[in-house]
């Protein structure tokens, strides 16, 4: 058999293994595990059930701010619990909140010692608490009764509970310094509620509670404030706005803006060594200081009276003394109770009257403006008397009704405007009033009586003169016009004027007269009482002058023009001056006309005057006495301007005046106008005259050697001046003079000279061989600051040189010394090389197109310039001249 077949039959055989055999356990590790989370099952069931807690129900009136789930259970900042379910009671007034409470503390909660309320965020100008809630919501707060183990202990178990509304008096901390308040019904107080002492906080309100209908409050105070508040203190609610509004009109009161916004209670305290308050003390707090202050209570009775109403006060020489408290009507008069404070009470006689005020409105002034927002009140005339507390109010018109006013009755065509609100006035001051008026019997006229106060009773006398100041106001009459106004309340309420002065042995004997129409009419008699005397004078007829013309000294009329002499030439007027004034007409007194109106224009401007009230209606003469010139007879002026001409002007003689104009160019000093051109005309020489007024010191402006030249505009890129020249008046400028030689003509010319000393500084002259390119005006600097100017080039006298004249400005006048160099320094400079290229210098752009000079001093400098003195112009500027920097002294 072959090896191959062997193999294949030993294949073929089956082989049969033996199992084997091995011992196994009893138990199963596969049974552990399950054992394990039975056992983990079985204690989280026994922490649930131990740890679950207790379920509480607290009722509150609201569960605003309240969670489910969220909204904690606190005590100190610890939670306790947390509320699980919120639902409405059965009463539908309040809400049932569930509080599920931890376990560990459930019987110190769940006790009939505890007290539950809601706390919420506090948020005020003064006080910012319980921010957390803003987010959180509101907290349910633990106030327990019982302090110690022994009281929770014996304490009962108790799951329902009646919340309240604030934090109770005892979760107060029982060490602190707590005052118990009584609310006013007036005043809302919350919780947080700052106390005041002296504006600064020394405390807050921390509870409210509401017992007996009355709010009780407990305050803290500050312990470093505690000596501040006492049994001797008092507590007043801070004045914040309020706005009343009644028959009596709109009362606004406030404090300061600080007390608007943040209210609070103020602390008074009197006596700072009284004792301090007990915990069962009450206090009341009052709602204004004015509550503290000691009132006499009384009764006033009104009749025929609108706008008093409670609250109306009661003011006595504008101070504000009381106040009418109750008001009730009673048939047709008004009973009313008021008090004033304690220290008024003596007011109350059986003398006093009460009487109402009440607003008075006109262009003239408003009387009582306070009354217009807070309305009528109630005043008094006081007396000295015996002490009454029952009164009854009169009109205060009955109260002007004396018996020893003085009674006169007057008579009119017309009654106008007068009516028996009508005051009568002297001198525009009160001095009585219209009492009552009526139809004469045959009823052509009208009788109006007035009566005037005693103390004005040497007023009154036989030459009295009365006239109706509120009738026609403007009357034109004849081309003749009468302007009758003395203020807007006549001319509303209409009023009479008396005109007449206080008489010596001049008594009161007739009890009627006539009511003239307008001050006009009475102004003619007025004239006729007076005694006077007569100045002659003389005008020419250039202008007019009236009979009856006012004439007036500093405002007050002194006389008037009595008659008129006319002749074709020159006329002659006789003025009327009173006796009183007559210390005021000598030989240097001098008249002129003031007209109705002065009115002059041009491009300078416009001139227009008005004068008093007596010239707006037919002009009047004017007394002057401020020249000295005497004269030898008395002379009335057109104007003032040529009564001053006739003794204050000068004459300038010009070639040309291009550009001055009458009133309107001025004499200029120093850029300060010390006169004006008043005339401008040609003279036979076919030159122009230039008469001009000096309006103050004339002397010093009329002397030999005076300059005045026309000051032209100049317009350069140097210099722009008297620009206003080219549209308006040109002015004439003024170069003082040092002669004492009197002059007053004098001959103009067209520029500023060239002068070697002048209020504008000292001339200093340079001499060149030939005319430079510099010109006039052209700046003079000293390192590149101007300090004058080129003020005139011109030939020597001989014609060989130039000389240029230097204006130097006084404040650089020591700068030029004997051996200052003068440089050229106009146009530019040009330097060419093949090697170093090109140069060009300029100083400055208006040297370039203008020209300039350059002062330079060396460091060994002599003696001040004087305009004696002469320089020599250089025309090249030497390289080193802005190191040259010597200290001149």
């Amino acid at each position: 058999m072959s090896k191959e077949l062997i193999k294949e039959e030993e294949l073929k055989e089956t082989v049969v293994y033996q199992p084997k055999i091995e011992n196994k356990k009893s138990v199963s590790f596969v049974w552990v595990l399950p054992l394990i989370v039975l056992g983990v099952l079985a204690w989280i069931a026994y922490e649930s059930y131990t740890k679950k807690g207790t379920n509480i129900t607290v009722v509150f009136k609201s569960a605003e701010g309240l969670k489910e789930n969220v909204t904690p259970l606190e005590y100190k900042g610890l939670q306790l619990g947390k509320v699980t379910k919120i639902s409405m009671h059965e009463d539908l007034k309040s809400v049932k909140v569930n509080i599920l409470v931890n376990s560990d503390v459930a019987r110190y909660v769940a006790n009939e010692g505890s007290e539950f309320w809601i706390k919420k965020p506090t948020v005020s100008l003064t006080k910012i608490s319980g921010l957390s809630t803003l987010i959180s919501g509101h907290k349910i707060e633990l106030s327990p009764k019982f302090r110690s183990q022994d009281e929770y202990n014996q304490g009962r178990y108790k799951d329902y509970f009646e919340g309240l509304d604030t934090q109770p008096n005892d979760d107060l901390d029982s060490d602190g310094y707590y005052i118990s308040l009584i609310a006013n019904d007036k005043d809302n107080v919350e919780i947080g509620t700052p106390i005041f002492y002296n504006k600064y906080q020394i405390g807050e309100i921390v509870s409210k509670e509401f017992r007996y209908e009355k709010v009780f409050l407990s305050a803290y105070i500050y312990d470093k404030f505690n000596y501040l508040v006492n049994k001797s203190s008092k507590f007043v609610m801070n004045d914040a706005l309020k706005v009343n509004y009644g028959a009596s009109g709109l009362n606004i009161e406030f404090g300061s803006l600080y007390s608007a916004l943040v209210g609070g209670i103020t602390v008074l305290t009197s006596n700072k060594d009284d004792a301090k308050i007990e915990k069962d003390e009450v206090f009341q707090i009052y709602a204004k200081k004015d509550d503290l202050k000691k009132k006499e209570y009384f009764f006033i009775n009104f009749k025929d009276v609108n706008g008093i109403e409670q609250n109306t006060p009661i003011i006595f020489k504008g101070v504000e003394i009381g106040k009418i408290i109750e008001v009730a009507l009673n048939k047709d008069v008004l009973n009313t109770k008021a008090y004033v404070y304690e220290e008024y009470k003596y007011l109350l006689t059986n003398r006093t009257k009460f009487f109402v005020e009440v607003p008075t409105i006109s262009f003239d002034g408003v009387k009582n403006l306070g009354n217009i927002i807070k309305g009528n009140f109630v005043s008094l005339e006081y007396k000295k008397g015996e002490f009454s507390n029952n009164f009854m109010a009169i009109n205060k018109k009955d109260l002007t009704k004396n018996s020893n006013n003085i009674k006169i009755e007057l008579l009119s065509e017309n009654l106008n405007s007068i009516s028996d609100k009508s005051k009568v006035y002297y001198k525009n001051i009160e001095i009585g009033r219209v009492d009552e008026y009526v139809l004469t019997p045959d009823f052509k006229n009208v009788k109006i009586t007035i009566l005037i106060d005693e103390k004005y009773k040497d007023l009154v006398n036989d030459h009295n003169l009365f006239y109706d100041m509120s009738s026609k106001l403007v009357e034109l009459k004849n081309l003749n016009l009468n302007i009758n106004f003395s203020g807007i309340e006549p001319l509303l309420n209409g009023a009479i004027a008396l005109v007449g002065e206080k008489r010596e042995n001049s008594k009161l004997t007739k009890k009627e007269f006539k009511l003239y129409s307008s001050f006009k009419d009475v102004e003619k008699l007025k004239r006729v009482y007076n005694t006077g005397f007569i100045v002659e004078a003389n005008f020419n007829n250039n202008f007019e002058i009236k009979p009856d013309m006012a004439i007036v000294y500093k405002n007050q009329e002194i006389g008037f023009v009595k008659d008129i002499k006319f002749d074709d030439k020159n006329s002659k007027v006789n003025l009327f001056i009173y006796n009183e004034f007559k210390k005021y007409i000598t030989n240097k007194s001098k008249f002129y006309k003031k007209g109705v109106v002065n009115l002059k224009a041009s491009l300078s401007g416009v001139l227009f005057e008005v004068d008093n009230f007596t010239s707006l209606i037919e002009g009047s003469i004017h007394l002057d006495n401020s020249l000295s010139t005497p004269s030898s007879q008395h002379e009335i002026f057109a104007n003032e301007d040529e009564m001053k001409n006739s003794v204050n002007s000068i004459t300038i003689v010009f070639d040309d005046v291009e550009g001055v104009q009458e009133n309107f160019s001025q004499l200029t000093y120093k850029g300060v106008n010390v006169g004006k051109v008043t005339n401008v005309r040609l003279n036979e020489k076919q030159k122009v005259e230039v008469k001009a007024l000096i309006y103050d010191d004339f002397a010093s402006f009329a002397k030999e050697g005076t300059v005045y030249y026309l000051k032209k505009p100049k317009i350069s890129l140097q210099e722009v001046s008297n620009v206003g020249s080219t549209i308006m008046a040109v002015n004439i400028g003024v170069i003082k003079s040092e002669s004492t030689n009197y002059q007053t003509r004098f001959q103009g010319v067209e520029n500023q000279p060239s002068l070697d000393k002048s209020h504008f500084g000292t001339v200093f002259k340079i001499e060149d061989a030939t005319a430079s390119s510099v010109n006039v005006d052209a700046p003079v600097y000293y390192k590149n600051v101007q300090i004058g100017k080129v003020s005139k080039i011109d030939l020597s006298d001989d014609g060989s040189k130039v000389i240029v004249d230097c204006l130097i400005y006084d404040k650089y006048v020591k700068l030029i010394r004997k051996n200052s160099e003068f440089y050229d320094i106009s146009g530019f400079e040009m330097k060419f090389s093949i090697f170093s290229g090109s140069k060009i210098e300029s100083n400055t752009f208006t040297s370039l197109l203008k020209g300039g000079l350059v002062v330079v001093t060396p460091y060994e400098y002599e003696q001040i310039a004087n305009p004696n003195d002469r320089f020599t112009l250089n025309k090249t500027l030497r390289e080193d001249w802005k190191s040259i920097s010597p200290s001149i002294k």
